[in-house]
């Protein structure tokens, strides 16, 4: 354990280090943009992350906060669909391992949204992901209904907020699906086979709650782990509970602590000799901190699987997190390094520890150019797996 924060301390060292000549960013999917004439930087310091006024307007369920009356549903203002993509360089060589290098210029994915007012209390945001194949220039997508899901707001009060459907939930303090870098949360991204990582949208019901003092919580039921039939029953339970300090939502301005619960239980995978449902759980701390341009992101995450979901002969305990720092000098550029790790038993023997650096330069709101390069290294039987990976791309929504 003193390991683990021994490395979180050097990572927040040498993130400053980075950045302490660089400089910051605006934009967002421009649906809400659309609706009010407002510039992507409303909602957004640096899209895709939200900024404090984002955080309230998501949280309102896609209402100006103090104007509700005032909104507009989709049948009364501009037509709600966006889409994103990517297009730029790649390079991604990993050694012991069968992935093949990527050395090409190639278009990364595409994404369809839809988002707005179906009532006055009722918001909707839909995303799907549609299938392309992988070709030489063009990389492979799955066909996702990624988030498709209703927000019930203010029913009685700010303190109950229903959301339903397929969402991102809140156990997850920061958002994978508005990250800056290319390179995923680590700790986020790890789990048994077939398991819930907590980078995945999940369909269920959240309920939601908050306050003038900053305080606010989150419990959901989801279905969880992808392994079961369909007809098996939702099992999986979480809670969030987070408190800001000072003026903001803990996104630019603010600092923000929270902590996180969640309890399922999970088919082991089809190649597991194993048959019934076993439990696993996750416990986390995190917490985002701001001075002035600069933001430090943290995430402690512990976890504890049925030693059947691993294939093993005791139950599997790991940890890890990630601290990011972004630097925001200007609203035109940000600047970003992140060390990621994931400690596991020797049983599993998954150890992953990672480094990121990159930036987004904006030359208008929705259009980013996007430089990133990570360098991530994994226990494997096969020996350590070392992935190399560079991208420099333009990142647009329209």
């Amino acid at each position: 354990m003193k390991n683990i924060f021994y490395k979180y301390a050097l990572a927040a060292a040498g993130c400053l280090a980075v950045l302490a000549g660089a400089d910051q960013p605006a934009g967002a999917v421009p649906v809400f943009a659309r609706k009010y004439g407002f510039s992507c930087t409303m909602c957004h310091s640096n899209y895709p992350r939200l900024n404090d006024f984002g955080a309230r307007y998501r949280r309102n369920g896609y209402r100006l906060p103090g104007r509700e009356k005032d909104e507009k549903t989709i049948l009364h203002s501009p037509p709600p669909v966006a889409l994103r993509t990517s297009a730029g360089f790649n390079y991604s060589r990993t050694t012991n391992s069968t992935n093949p290098a990527i050395r090409q210029f190639q278009l990364n994915n595409l994404d369809l949204l839809s988002a707005g007012l179906l009532s006055p209390d009722a918001g909707y945001i839909l995303v799907y992901t549609p299938i392309i194949a992988g070709s030489r220039g063009v990389a492979s997508q799955d066909g996702v209904l990624e988030m498709a899901n209703v927000v019930f707001s203010t029913l009685g009060s700010s303190w109950l907020n229903v959301r339903a459907g397929r969402f991102e939930p809140a156990y997850a303090a920061l958002s994978a699906k508005r990250q800056l870098s290319v390179s995923p949360y680590e700790i986020y991204n790890f789990s048994f086979a077939g398991g819930p990582a907590l980078n995945k949208t999940q369909s269920g019901v959240e309920v939601t709650g908050y306050g003038r003092g900053g305080a606010s919580y989150a419990a959901g039921w989801v279905n969880g782990s992808d392994t079961g039939s369909a007809s098996q029953a939702a099992s999986d339970f979480y809670g969030r509970v987070e408190k800001v300090f000072g003026e903001g939502e803990g996104q630019t301005a603010g600092q923000r602590l929270g902590l996180m619960g969640y309890s399922g239980s999970a088919v082991a995978d089809a190649a597991l000799p194993v048959s019934g449902s076993k439990a696993f759980r996750r416990a986390g701390v995190d917490a985002s901190l701001n001075y002035r341009r600069v933001n430090l992101a943290l995430q402690y995450l512990n976890g504890t699987d049925d030693k059947a979901l691993w294939g093993v002969n005791s139950d599997v305990n790991f940890s890890g997190g990630l601290a990011e720092l972004s630097y925001l000098p200007a609203t035109s550029l940000v600047c970003f390094a992140r060390y990621d790790i994931v400690d596991t038993p020797r049983s599993v023997n998954m150890n992953i520890s990672k480094w990121t650096l990159g930036g987004r330069y904006y030359p208008d709101d929705n259009i980013a150019l996007h430089p990133e390069y990570s360098y991530r290294k994994q226990n494997s039987a096969a020996g350590d797996m070392i992935e190399n990976f560079f991208t420099a791309r333009l990142d647009y929504a329209f």
